[in-house]
Parts: structure tokens; sequence; C-alpha cells
């Protein structure tokens, strides 16, 4: 009898020193509405299974394995919660909730025409997110204090003082370097201005103590986990108050349908990457300078669902009556202080055209759909990449502008080592009008001629004759042309020179007195300008 117990004890205290192993390591949500407790609780239950068995045989003298009372009674249950998992997953599914589905982001779209689209080239940053990071590691690789213990983490694109920024925060380069740098933190993190290419290491007073970096009770997910065991948190997103100190943004979720379905965020956690000090928001009562509230690969499904869903589930895979998707891919476009995820819309087939393209706030989840047709994102990128096709140059996915009124495609090209050489613009309903320039605004010059030629109405640039003092100037090298923004006193934009076009402009130095063309329709900060000799 004792041999029994024993027998059977074994097991259990094994599996039970297993769990916490591997909870600690995973750490899934103490949520009966987590996927990730279900799995933790059945692999727990396959390891007893398979230690109880592995008993029975050594039990056995002739090492012939006899299931016991114990085994079967482990099988059974094995059984049966595997089978409970796959009812309640069917349960959750879009087979037989497809209308809950369908209207998940149903009163967050409405619908307005592409006059009131307001994404112009003036407003809109062109560099991607792979650039960015390449900026990034090479302003990374300048400072040598910092390059050999640390490492980029993950790269976000936010709004911050009302300005288009990507910021990554520095991560350690592994345990050893975790060990030596753990009493002070990692230094900060790297900004980069997303209009001028300028990359900054912003160094912090305090380093950054709390990130996924970060190993035993600082490291983030553990951090939340020990405070929050129900909470179910699947993102982390770094960026910056206006003050400039650092966050991790933690969107948690709520499922709506079901156990498992129907995912939505309920609300979110803000944890200061310095103190560890945690706030909650409701997602519905977010600070203006958070930007990634829901996730883009969230908004994505949640349109998709809206789009296939609304005649039924098995009309999204058969009849496909007045079904509409997301294209593949998308990008970022900002709008006032928001991040708004940009991407076409497709009918079902998929036919290389679109049919429309959404906007959708990052942090609100508002969406506006503008039923625009013509050709899709990728067809766009073959047109522009054809024209330089001699060049071997790639496109990346483009943004949506209105240039003259007209829906209008933008995208860097890029040489095979990732480096922006060219830019390209392509219409959206007319997509053989194909303008390519080494330059932004040569593009858009040789857009507007193609229009021109095309029997399409261009608007005149105007300009006005603006006389001043200098009071700023920055500089940004795009493209092998060095650009000067010049600020003048009393005068709150910045003015764009190339020193291409106005080579006069070198010798120009703060409190100087110059005389500008300048573009007079523009109300952007920033404002195409010609130095008048």
């Amino acid at each position: 009898m004792l041999k029994n117990i024993k027998k059977e004890l074994v097991p259990l205290i094994v599996t039970v020193i297993s769990g916490g192993i591997i909870y600690y390591l995973a750490l899934p949500a103490l949520s009966f509405k987590s996927a990730g407790l279900w799995i933790y609780l059945l692999v727990l239950l396959l390891i007893l299974e398979a230690l109880l068995v592995m008993a029975d045989i050594i039990h056995n003298k002739n090492l012939r394995f006899k299931a016991g009372i114990s085994v079967k009674s482990g099988g059974i249950a094995l059984a049966l919660s595997i089978l409970l998992f796959i009812v309640v997953s069917f349960l959750s599914s879009r087979v037989i909730n497809s209308h809950e589905y369908a209207n998940l982001m149903k009163d967050y779209i409405q619908e307005a025409d592409f006059s009131s689209y307001k994404a112009t080239l003036e407003n809109v940053p062109l560099l991607d997110k792979d650039s960015a990071i390449q900026i990034s590691n090479r302003e990374l690789g300048s400072l040598i204090d910092v390059v050999s213990q640390f490492e980029l983490g993950e790269n976000e694109q936010i709004t911050f003082n009302g300005k288009t920024v990507r910021v990554s925060p520095l991560y350690y380069g592994g345990f050893f370097k975790w060990n030596n740098n753990k009493s002070t933190g990692t230094p900060g993190y790297i900004k980069i201005d997303m209009m001028t290419q300028e990359a900054e290491l912003i160094r912090l007073q305090k380093g950054i103590k709390y990130s996924p970096s970060e190993f035993f009770g600082r490291d983030l997910k553990r951090y939340l986990r020990t405070r929050y065991p129900s909470a179910i948190f699947t993102s982390f997103n770094f960026e910056i108050n206006e003050d400039g100190e650092p966050f991790w943004i933690v969107p948690v979720e709520k499922h709506t349908i079901g156990l498992f379905g129907g995912v939505d965020i309920d609300y979110i956690f803000t944890v200061n990457a310095v103190t560890g000090d945690i706030d909650r928001y409701s997602a519905g009562n977010v600070p203006e300078w958070i930007d990634n509230v829901y996730n883009s690969d969230l908004i994505m499904s949640q349109y998709d669902d809206y789009g296939s869903l609304q005649n039924g589930f098995w009309n999204s895979v058969f009849g496909q009556k007045g079904v509409k998707v997301t294209t593949d891919g998308y990008n970022y476009i900002p709008q006032g202080n928001d991040n708004w995820i940009y991407t076409g819309v497709t009918s079902a087939g998929r036919d290389e055209s679109n049919i429309g393209f959404i906007l959708s706030n990052k942090r609100t989840k508002e969406t506006i759909y503008y039923p625009v047709s013509g050709a899709e994102e990728y067809s766009a990128m073959s047109s522009s990449e054809g024209v330089v096709q001699h060049l071997g140059y790639t496109a990346t996915f483009p943004l949506l502008l209105n240039v003259e009124g007209q829906p209008t495609y933008i995208m860097a090209l890029k040489d095979a080592g990732g480096l922006v050489k060219m830019y390209g613009m392509v219409n959206v309903e007319k997509y053989q009008i194909v303008a390519t320039s080494d330059t932004v605004q040569g593009c858009k010059q040789k857009y507007r001629e193609l229009l021109k030629n095309n029997s399409m109405a261009v608007t005149e640039n105007e300009t006005e004759r603006i006389s001043g003092v200098i009071e700023n100037i920055k500089t940004a090298a795009i493209d092998g042309t060095t650009y000067y923004y010049i600020k003048l006193v009393s005068i709150d934009s910045y003015f764009v020179l190339s020193a291409k076009d106005n080579q006069m402009i070198v010798l120009k130095n703060i409190g100087d007195t110059i005389i500008i063309d300048a573009d007079k329709n523009s109300t952007e900060k920033i404002r195409s300008a010609v130095l008048v000799e």
C-alpha cells in the first residue's frame, strides 16, 4: 500500500515542481478566458500522465506496462480536458458567432469622401521603419560607451509634441551585460525625427530599469504578472510622454465572445520605465500623448471581420457576396496628435485592385473608410519598380496622399543595401501615371507634369516673398543632398531649401537677413522655399 502511494506521489511532486518552473517562465494569465492558462494546465496533465506511465512501468518487475487506476484516471482527465478545450474554442469561433465578430468594429466606422482627406506631402514623413532602424543603429554605433553594452529594442512610431518620431529603448546585450549594468539600468532611448531624419540618444538622469530585456523581478512581463495575475496582456509598446519621460504602454485584452473569442482592449497599464510606477486607464479614457492602444493587427483583423462576416461565416468562405478585406500590408499616417494606421480595402477575390482604404486611430479605434477605387498597393509598388528596373530598386509599402486632389501613392525606392535612392509617385485611379526622382520635390514636380499631360486639373503653385532675419538653422543630408531648415525671427514655420538648388544658402549664418520665395498655400510648419539672390 505504502509502495503504491509512493509510486503516485513522486510523479505528483515532479509535476508540481515542473508546473512552478513552467509558470515562472511562461507567466500565463490566471484567467479561464486566457487560452494560455488552458494550454498550461493541459501541459501539466500531460506531464503527470507521462510520469504515471513511467512509474507503472518501473513498478512492474518485468518492465511491462500495465495501466493502473491512477494512469487510467489521468488519461481520462487529459482526454476530457482536451475535448473541453476544443469545444469552448469552437463555441468562441467565427463559425457560430459571425455576426458578433462583424459588429466588434461597426460602431467605430464612418465613411467620408476623399476630398476631406488631409494627408499631404507636407505633413507625412517618408522615412519608413527599416530606414529608421538603420539610422538608429548608426547613431548607436557612434556612441562608444553605449554600443559595447546595449542594443536597440523594438522601434515604435509615435507623435511627440506635434511631431512624428520613432523611438527605440536600449536593451541589455545579454545576461552578463545586464549583470554589469543592472544597478544603473540602460542609459535611455534613441529618438528619430521622421521629417529631418536626425537621430539622438536621449540620456536619462536615471536609467531605464523596467523593460523586456531585464531579468528576474524587473522583467516587465514578470513585474506586471506578479501584481496583476489575471490580466491578459500580449504586447509592450515603448512610448514617451510630452516631457520625454519613457513609459511602457501595455494593453489588456478582454474576450467578448465565448471564452476566447472577440478580442478587444479593456484597459491599459502605463509603466514608468525608470521608476516602475503603474497607472491604469480604461480604453475610452486614455491620455492624448499615448498612441498605441490598439495593435495594428487587431485593427485589421476586426475590420476584416466587419467586411467579411456581415452575411455569415459560410458566405465569407463560399459565396463571398459583399465581402471586402484589407490588403496585405499597412503604414502609418500622423493626423494631429495621433498615429493612424493606413491600409487598402479590396474585394474578396484580391484582384490587384482596391475599392477603398481606411485610416484607423490607434488610440481610439476611430476608423474612416474612403471609397476610392484603383490599383492596390503592391500593383503601385510594381509600377514604380518597373520604371527603375535597370537599377534594381525595390519599393517600400506606400503611403496614400492627397496631391492636387488626386489619391496618390508615394513610396521610397531602395537599393540592395536598404538605402533610399529615389522616390516614386503613382496615381491610384490611373496607375500608369508614374513619376520617379531622386528627391521628393523633384518627384512631385514630375508627377504634376504627368497630371497636366493627362488632362487632369493641377493648381499652380503660388509663392509669397518673405524677408527676415535667420533665427536658427538646421541641416539634414537626404539622398546625397543637403537640406537647410531655416527659422526666421517672428515666423513660426521652418523653410526648407536644398543646397543643390540654392547654393548661396551654405554661406548664410544666424543673424543674416535673407529674402525667400515660399509656398503661399502651405500652412505646415515646414514649407518649401527658394532663396532670392
